[in-house]
Parts: structure tokens; sequence; C-alpha cells
């Protein structure tokens, strides 16, 4: 088994085409040692491989195929992976220079836009990003095809489709402005003046515009423009947006996709601020994220749309958690990385004396920077296996925790008693 960096430069010297880039199951079943439960390690490559941004979907409707970004070739690229026999095709090209999605990864990749890339689980197609394009994949055919040049523009936070594949919403900057901007920020990260407010300070330098695409028709549409960096868009439902961040701090707001109906939600309070969001059926589970004593703190919360009223428990945990997500907004878990690395349920959250944590799984941890390599936990569409991202020998590996006696026990939010 050659090493790492054998395995890439060979890649590269033996000038293996993208057409002959299908490769035989890789996958792996393990027994966790400390849990008893089964896992299987869905990727083997030496080189980083990871599913799309986890509050977006990942996996297909019926649970057939999985969409990951990996980096074997060299470039960061997306496969397609067969969960009945582990199969796995390439889908793209791409071979942008500079494809690291700033601030929060590794910046100086090659190949698509990493992170950045969405599934439209209704119309079974990926859109991804390559130098000023927007592309897509149609998982069954393989078919790429050019959805709408961005020329002077650039990517540069999540991506998703609303529930019924209709539209695709992206962020976007001025690509001379931006590419400016970070350069600007690393020198000042490098000569350690990057201090104190100058995260937000930067974050009101770079104006940006949420987007969206009609896929019925390919008509482009601004949403809304503004005098700040947001960093994730997601659908609350097939006509609003649900966005990250507010200004000068962290926190959700919605708008429209005609641009009305702004309305911050869930802006910093006692409990911190919100980092992260899922959007389920049974509304949207998050973490807020405070501090006590010079301590931090860390909540799970619920927000309801409809009555626009919001709930939080704190977990007691101080580490850096992602709120899991389960579409159906059911099973409660979430990653908690500090000085251990964990996967966690969270059971009975508001039944004094019952409210425990189930540990699922420990990891070890992940380098830094850390973005490439968060285990972002997310539930498969048939609510059998548990998908993450778990880093192996210092390379991540796409992972699934079989979880379906977990998934539908009446320990979860709703109980009180």
């Amino acid at each position: 088994m050659p090493n790492r960096r054998e395995f890439m430069l060979g890649m590269a010297a033996t000038g293996i085409g993208f057409s002959q880039a299908r490769l035989p199951a890789e996958w792996k079943v393990l027994t966790d040692p400390e849990t008893g439960r089964k896992i299987k390690q869905l990727t083997s490559a030496p080189a980083n491989s990871y599913p799309l941004y986890y509050f977006s979907p990942s996996v297909t409707a019926d649970s057939r195929y999985l969409v990951f970004h990996s980096e074997r070739v060299g470039w960061v690229e997306l496969y397609r992976l067969d969960l009945t026999s582990g199969d796995i095709v390439q889908l793209t090209d791409g071979r942008t220079r500079e494809s690291g999605w700033a601030i929060w990864c590794e910046p100086h990749l090659r190949g698509i836009y990493n992170h950045l890339s969405a599934l439209n689980v209704a119309k079974r197609a990926v859109y991804y990003f390559q130098d000023n394009q927007i592309r897509c994949v149609d998982l069954e055919t393989l078919t790429d095809t050019l959805v709408h040049d961005i020329s002077g523009r650039m990517p540069i936070g999540q991506s998703m489709f609303s529930p019924g594949g209709r539209h695709f919403a992206f962020i976007h900057a001025d690509r001379k402005l931006f590419r400016q901007a970070f350069s600007d920020r690393e020198a000042l990260e490098n000569m350690k003046l990057f201090r104190g407010t100058g995260h937000q300070q930067w974050r009101n330098s770079v104006p940006t515009t949420i987007g969206a695409i009609d896929t019925d028709t390919g008509r482009y549409f601004d949403v809304i423009q503004l005098p700040y960096h947001v960093h994730h868009v997601l659908f609350a439902d097939n006509n609003t947006l649900l966005v990250n961040h507010i200004q000068n701090a962290a926190g959700m707001w919605i708008v429209r996709l005609d641009g009305t109906g702004q309305r911050i939600l869930r802006p910093p309070d006692q409990h911190g601020s919100l980092v992260h969001q899922v959007v389920t059926q049974r509304g949207i589970f998050y973490e807020a994220v405070g501090t006590d004593n010079g301590k931090r703190t860390n909540w799970i919360g619920h927000y309801d749309l409809a009555h626009n009223m919001f709930e939080e428990v704190r977990i007691p945990v101080d580490g850096y958690v992602h709120t899991g997500f389960d579409p159906a907004g059911r099973f409660l878990f979430f990653e908690n990385h500090v000085e251990t690395h964990e996967l966690m349920s969270l059971h009975f959250p508001f039944v004094p004396g019952r409210t425990r944590l189930r540990k699922l799984r420990t990891m070890a941890k992940y380098p830094r920077p850390q973005q490439r390599y968060h285990a972002h936990p997310f539930l498969s569409p048939d609510r059998r296996w548990l998908l993450y991202t778990e880093p192996i020998n210092e390379i991540s590996q796409v992972c699934a925790m079989d979880v379906q006696d977990l998934v539908n026990l009446d320990e979860y939010w709703d109980v009180r008693s």
C-alpha cells in the first residue's frame, strides 16, 4: 500500500483519465470497541474524503447513493458511492486552482470549490462550482452541464436546494474584492494583528449577495444584497431562506425568495449566540454557544417558525458542538470536539433525573485547521445509519454507524415527564 504522498504523485504521473475513474468498493465493516456498534468505513483512499456540508443532503431519498468530496487524485472532486455495493464513480473533473472554502477551511486547495456543492434530492442531480461556473451532474446519466456563468463573482458559502428541488440558493461576492480581502486577512493573521473584533470588522468589509436559480427555467435572480459577509444559506421551506449570520454577530435570519420578509430569529442572548442549525420536519434545531465564568457553555435549541418561538436546554459539554441532522427532527444527537472527540445522543433533555448523554463513538482529534475534518453527523433517509466524517491516521474518511435502535425512541425533545 503506497503512502499518501506516493499515491497522489503516482496518480498525477500516470495521467489517469476522468472517464476511467470508476472504483471498486473501499468499505470496511468495524465494531466500535467501546459501544459495540456496527460501523461501516465507506471510504479508505489515502486522501481526505468527506460528504457535502452536513445540513444539506448527501444521500439520495432512496438511500441508494452517497455524494461526497474526495482529494484522492490530487484535486477536490465529487464522487458517487453506491450504498448497496460500495462502487464509486467520479462525477467531476474540476481544475480551479484556488478552490478552498475561505475563511474557515484550509484555503489553498485545487479542484472544484469544496464544501459548497449541493444535492438536488428531487431531481437526483448535484450542483457544484468550478472557476466562473455553476455546473450540474445528473447522478444517473452522469451528464455534466453548465447551469450559470458567474464571471466576476465567486461562491463564498454553503448552498442548498429548496425541498421541492425548484430553486438553488447560493452566496457570492465580487471575486477581486474577496480575494484581496482574504489576502489582507491572512497577512494580518501572520503578523499577529488580527485580534479581538478583527473578524467582525472583516465581515463588514466584504459585501455579499444571496442569489437563486430557477432549476426549471435556468433563470438567475438576486434575492438580497448585503453589506457584510454571511456563511451559510438553507431553505426553511420552498419559498423562505434561512441564513447565517447576522451583522456583527453569530445568529440566524430568514428572507423570502422575493427579498421580502427579512427577520432575525435568534439574536445573541443570555445563552450566547447561535452557530449552526438544521431544518427538519419538526422545526429548526440548533446549538447556541455562550460563556459562564469564562467557561464555554452549549445549548441545544428548537425554533418553531410557525409560532416564532424557541426553546433551549443546556447540554453538559464544553467542546465545539455541531447539532446532528435528523431530517425528521426526532433523534437528538451531536458532535462534541474538545480534549476528546465524540458523537453523542441526548435523552430526556427536559426530564430531571432522567436526562443523560449516550456516547456513540469516540474518535481521534481532528488536526487543525479543522473545517475539512469535522464529523458533521447526519442521518440517512432510511433512518438506519448515522453518517459522519472520521479522522483515521489523520486522513478524513466517510463512515456510517448503525443507530436503528435509537432513532425512534420516545426519549427526545417532546418528552416532558
